[in-house]
Parts: C-alpha cells; sequence; structure tokens
C-alpha cells in the first residue's frame, strides 16, 4: 500500500510518498517540492513503479505521469482521491485494475455508439418526419423510428438529397433487412 500525499499543480507545490507491504514500510517517507528531475523520481510517480506500475511501452510518449494514468490526477481534492481509490478497490494489481478500466470505457464507447445509431443527426434534412415513418413502415414510437430517420440522414450524406419517393423505397429496404413487417 501506498500512502501518497500532494499539494501539487502545474509543477508547483510539494508531494510526499511511502511504501508499505505486509504492516511495515518499505519505502520512504520521500517528499520533495523541486519536480525539475525525471517524472518517474517524484515521489508519487517512485511509489507507484514500487507497487508494479509498469513503464510505458513503445510508442509511448516521452514522459509518463503515473499518478494520472491511475486516474489520481484527474481528482482535485481527497474526495475525488478516495473515489478513484475505492474504484480501484477490486484491482489486485495495476494490471487487473488497467485492463478492468479499459474494458469500461469500451463498453461505455459502444454504448454512446449504440445511443448515437438512433440519434437525429442535427441539420441533415430528411424527406419524411417521424409520424410519416410510423405510417409508412407501421411502426409504434421508439428507438426504431430513430434509427429510420438516422437512415435515412445518412442517405442523404452519402448520395445526396433524397426525394419523397426515394426515401419511401430506401425505408422499405431498410425495413426488410431488418425483419420489420411493411405495412405502408
Amino acid at each position: 500500500m501506498a500512502h501518497l500525499q500532494a499539494d501539487f499543480w502545474g509543477g508547483e507545490g510539494d508531494q510526499t510518498a511511502d511504501l508499505w507491504r505486509a504492516g511495515a514500510r518499505e519505502w520512504g517517507p520521500v517528499q520533495t517540492s523541486d519536480f525539475r528531475g525525471p517524472r518517474e523520481s517524484w515521489p508519487i510517480n517512485a511509489a507507484l513503479a514500487r507497487l508494479g506500475v509498469a513503464p510505458a511501452g513503445p510508442g509511448a510518449p516521452d514522459h509518463r505521469d503515473l499518478f494520472l494514468e491511475v486516474g489520481l490526477g484527474h481528482g482535485r481534492d481527497e474526495e475525488d482521491w478516495h473515489r478513484a481509490a475505492l474504484n480501484a478497490s477490486a484491482a489486485a494489481d495495476y494490471d487487473d485494475w488497467h485492463a478492468a478500466d479499459q474494458a469500461e470505457r469500451e463498453s461505455e464507447e459502444r454504448a454512446a455508439a449504440e445511443r448515437a445509431a438512433h440519434e437525429r443527426l442535427p441539420g441533415v434534412p430528411v424527406p419524411l418526419d417521424g409520424k410519416e415513418i410510423i405510417t409508412l413502415l407501421g411502426l409504434p414510437q421508439g428507438r426504431t423510428v430513430g434509427a429510420a430517420i438516422r437512415h435515412l440522414q445518412q442517405l442523404h450524406l452519402d448520395q445526396g438529397p433524397q426525394s419523397r419517393e426515394e426515401a419511401e423505397a430506401a425505408l422499405r429496404v431498410w425495413a426488410a433487412e431488418r425483419g420489420l413487417p411493411v405495412t405502408g
């Protein structure tokens, strides 16, 4: 376990860190307010490295701030850091935490992409409104109507403006591809 203390922002302030294992202090405390040296020697980064936070691989930036990388640098007060610690408390080590954090971010990105597929693009016109699409395809109100509008908007972006007849034909094909019954 590392004990970290910082009054630090943008290269100004001070940091203190020490490392404990099996109830005994293994390293530290180390304190500095001189941050001209390499980042990996700064107390917080040094403590995190001793806990097993791995060095950057090929293609990484010329410096790593492990405090920022593990999510603590986003916080500005004790409450933020406590929340970050709680989020990481189930991880056995940095690799476990990083894998879980990456999986959560990817899941959030997939969910955002899924939501975006059903949302209207601002400023992209369509020849049919939601009520007309409901009537044409016999759909209930809901996300599928939004997806149909989004499909028409994407056609507009890809092929240019569509006539009403072209839009209706495209929606019938789109609905059939999704196994939706077309009533109109």
